[in-house]
């Protein structure tokens, strides 16, 4: 009698081992998606040679980056669920291989950050006609494979016990081998830490886990007041007082390379020349990343101490001041405020609808000013206005400015910025550049239209950007290993008549100082010496400008 087998026990003996998909996907990672990371790890291990044990360190790097990824796969690959997840990290493993390949981005905490928290229109900009259809053909497609294909799973027990072998071997390729190597792995591993933001996709799991613990499943900490006995100086009954107003522009993107101010042979600060702007020339950024540098460029830490959760729980700048009894408001058309406007009235005009300075895209900086004199004279004194301007932001430089100021040419009109030429694409970025001192020449041209107000103005950017350069592309770098492009930042000052003569300002000395290393750790000091604040929290040291007041 022959006994003839069930569809479904033939259609199991077809399917695949769920361990064999587990070693198709891992090799398709590795091999595929991995392009950056390999480049860079041969890179690295090509300067290190000379060194003795060179081949059992290369060894041991690749065990330890195969270790990681088969580790991760065999946490993943279960009943019912598995296919899914394989699929899901095959995706992102495409997406992070894209936007590392093409522009050398790093997927580490402050770029996951920025991922989550940007806005609609700034990502929609990163999504293109070559990233759509790269993460379809390496990402999307294989994954739909993986989901398609038949596998079968073993037993639960039997299933555990093989899961824990793997485990168990994964671990041993992640740890015996360096441990072998002993100090000549350490040193390695130290210097060369940045590759695993290029890793897929460690790179991106880690980096969202971390953002996720660090930012939104942290607990909420208690907001710390700082700069309670803050106050003003008193005012001279005898003397009738002037109104006195600062205004504080925050850019984005802006790199100190590309501002005739600092030498560069292009014209693109002409109007911070004609109001004889103070440039300082060695002004440093706190972060390469809005999410780093906004924050930290507004709390009482430094750069070398900064801490995000701590300086999200602690007062500001804009909280002492307004504390002390400064009229404080600020007006947005960039990607908000990272909570450093939390407490101070504000105002977000990125989707505002103002004719012939807004579209579907979003609104050009202009639309800060649309009411510049009506809100200046709403605010009492003393008053401080930050307006947030969107500036360089990328990678659609060309949407950044008005068709007036496509004056560098020919340049780069696409988002796909890696499809242009070098030449192209700053000749785009510096009609950004050459926007933004028009916005600031505006602004300073309504504060010389009120004779009556002691005035000051104050520009800096939030950090720089990359533009193709070692085939680097927009910023957010690790800042000890980021490029200069990323940390060198335009930084620069206008003053009234009216505000010289009162604060008994000295020009030639801020001549001097302009020269000297600045960076976003001055700010907090330097607002509240605008005001001549008095509290336990202000700096002189740090205050740009406390040696040259009378």
């Amino acid at each position: 009698m022959i006994i003839q087998d069930q569809p479904s026990q033939r259609r199991a003996r077809r399917a695949l081992p769920a361990w064999a998909l587990g070693a198709v996907v891992a090799v398709y990672i590795l091999a595929v998606l991995n392009r950056g990371l390999w480049t860079e790890l041969h890179a690295a291990l090509a300067a290190s040679q000379g060194i003795q044990g060179f081949w059992g360190l290369s060894v041991t790097v690749c065990c330890r980056l195969v270790g990681n990824l088969v580790l991760t796969l065999a946490l993943v690959m279960w009943p019912r669920i598995g296919k899914a997840l394989l699929a899901l990290l095959i995706v992102i493993s495409a997406a992070s291989a894209f936007y590392a390949d093409t522009f050398g981005v790093r997927l580490n905490e402050e770029i996951i950050q920025s991922i989550f928290e940007t806005q609609r229109a700034e990502a929609m900009a990163m999504i293109t006609t070559g990233s759509v259809t790269w993460i379809a053909l390496f990402g999307v497609l294989p994954a739909v494979l993986v989901l398609l294909v038949p596998v079968r799973f073993m037993p639960v027990w039997r299933s555990l016990s093989w899961r824990a072998v793997i485990v168990l071997v994964a671990a041993a390729l992640m740890l015996v081998p360096p441990m072998l190597m002993g100090r000549t792995y350490v040193y390695f591993e130290r210097n060369h830490r940045t590759m695993y933001e290029v890793f897929n996709p460690y790179a991106a799991l880690s980096g969202t886990f971390h953002y996720l613990q660090r930012d939104v499943f942290r607990r909420k900490r208690v907001m710390v007041p700082i700069g309670t006995d803050a106050t003003l100086p008193p005012t001279d009954a005898s003397v009738a007082p002037r109104k006195r107003v600062v205004v504080l522009v925050v850019g984005e993107t802006a790199r100190a390379e590309n501002q005739s101010l600092q030498g560069y042979a292009r014209d693109t600060n002409p109007e911070m020349k004609r109001a004889g702007a103070i440039y300082f020339s060695d002004a440093w950024s706190c972060g390469t990343a809005t999410t780093v540098s906004v924050p930290c460029m507004f709390s009482d830490m430094t750069r070398a101490k900064f801490d995000k959760p701590v300086a999200k729980s602690h007062w500001n700048a804009l909280d002492v001041l307004q504390h002390a009894g400064v009229d404080v408001f600020w007006r947005d058309n960039d990607e908000g405020c990272k909570d450093v406007c939390a407490r101070v009235p504000n105002d977000d005009l990125t989707n505002a609808r103002v004719a012939g300075l807004c579209d579907a895209d979003g609104c050009v900086d202009e639309v800060l000013l649309a009411d510049l004199p009506e809100r200046l004279a709403k605010m009492r004194s003393p008053a401080l206005l930050v307006l947030h301007i969107k500036g360089s932001h990328g990678p659609s430089y060309f949407q950044r400015y008005p068709a007036a100021f496509n004056v560098f040419k020919p340049g780069c009109e696409t988002a796909e910025v890696q499809t242009c030429t070098y030449a192209q694409t700053v000749a785009s970025y510096d009609n950004t550049i050459l926007y933004t001192d028009h916005i600031l020449g505006r602004v300073v041209d309504t504060l010389k239209a009120a004779p009556d107000i002691d005035s000051a103005m104050m520009y800096l950017s939030d950090h720089g950007e990359s533009l193709g350069e070692h085939d680097i592309y927009l910023h957010g770098a690790d800042w000890d290993t980021a490029p200069t492009q990323q940390k060198h930042i335009p930084m620069l000052m206008w003053f009234s008549p009216g505000w010289v003569s009162d604060t008994g300002m000295r020009l030639e000395c801020l001549n001097q100082r302009r020269v000297q290393p600045a960076s976003q750790d001055n700010l907090f000091h330097t607002l509240l010496g605008f005001f001549g604040t008095r509290t336990s929290v202000y700096k002189p040291e740090l205050d740009l400008l406390a040696g040259c007041r009378g």
